[in-house]
């Protein structure tokens, strides 16, 4: 018998679908399937405040996650395949999933094969290298990452993405904008992954290390975002490092910082896309090349085809 953890957060359910249908094929006598909910000490609202949401950001970009309670399995406990599932927070997993990886209890990923399932609206780049790197730092064996991003187009993600997280709606705004989260046919398609593996159980347990889901469309990148979001990580840093400065999450001392991070970030965004794609049209033949690179890795390990 083979044993897969499943080890998830999720705050509007999302990712707990997600998991869910992933691993509907998994649900086999010749597997044993364990489910794990990520919980910080301190749970995290949802919906949530505006301003305890911007609260988070220094803390997710410095890489400063809190406690977690106690999961139910044992540290020492030996697993065929680790599934984690996480969404992402300021262009870095959620502290939660953080939380785990920084745990006593994230010995369970050392020499085992970890599949990565991410959901969010579209800027994933920065949190899936900052995953990989931080299993390759504990030992796991990180042999497929699968994708999901939020349903609409960028500009309908940013009003539909922001009113999810504060209000909870999820239906259609306006008529007009679309629903926000993640399709649910795009839920369900999930689902041919787990039957991939189901199919393959033998090859959980051998020492090839080979990606298991080439070939279903695992990744996709969508070039557009890639140097914007790589100007978001830059201007990231020194922000969280400022607001850090004036205190921990939660402090009255660093009120103003985060107050003024949150009202700039809303007039950057706009000025970032307009300079990235100026730099895109303007650099094309000096950049091209070394974004085709990052792209190349950012489709590893699983691929696009």
């Amino acid at each position: 018998m083979k044993r897969v953890l499943v080890v998830y957060y999720s705050q509007s359910g999302d990712v707990t679908r997600a998991a869910e249908s992933f691993t509907q094929h998994l649900n086999i006598p010749e597997i044993e399937l364990t489910w794990e909910c990520i919980k910080p000490r301190d749970n995290y609202p949802s919906p949530w405040n505006l301003y305890k949401f911007f609260d988070v950001f220094p803390e997710c970009v410095n890489e400063e996650p809190p406690e977690i309670s106690p999961p139910k399995f044992n540290q020492d406990e030996k697993f065929d395949l680790v599934i984690l599932a996480y969404q992402v927070w300021f262009l870095a997993p959620s502290l939660p999933i953080q939380g785990f990886l920084k745990s006593e209890s994230v010995k369970v990923l050392k020499d085992t094969k970890v599949i990565t399932l991410v959901v969010c609206r579209n800027m994933w780049h920065s949190a899936s290298e900052m995953m990989k790197r931080m299993i390759a730092e504990v030992g796991g064996i990180h042999i497929d990452n699968v994708v999901l991003t939020h349903q609409g187009l960028p500009l309908a993600t940013f009003i539909t993405t922001p009113r999810l997280l504060l209000t909870g709606k999820k239906n259609k705004f306006l008529g007009v904008l679309p629903a926000a989260g993640v399709r649910d046919e795009d839920i369900y398609a999930l689902s041919r992954f787990g039957k991939r593996l189901a199919n393959n159980i033998e090859a959980l347990s051998d020492y090839s290390h080979q990606p298991m889901l080439k070939g279903l469309g695992a990744v996709e990148v969508n070039q557009r975002y890639v140097i914007p979001e790589l100007i978001g990580r830059v201007l990231y840093r020194p922000w969280a490092k400022i607001a850090r400065f004036f205190g921990k999450q939660g402090s009255w001392s660093r009120i103003p910082i985060i107050c003024i991070f949150a009202v700039q970030l809303l007039f950057a965004i706009p000025i970032v896309l307009l300079f990235s794609t100026l730099i895109q049209f303007l650099f094309a033949s000096l950049i091209n090349r070394k974004i085709a690179s990052y792209v190349d890795n950012l489709k590893l390990p699983s691929g696009v085809i």
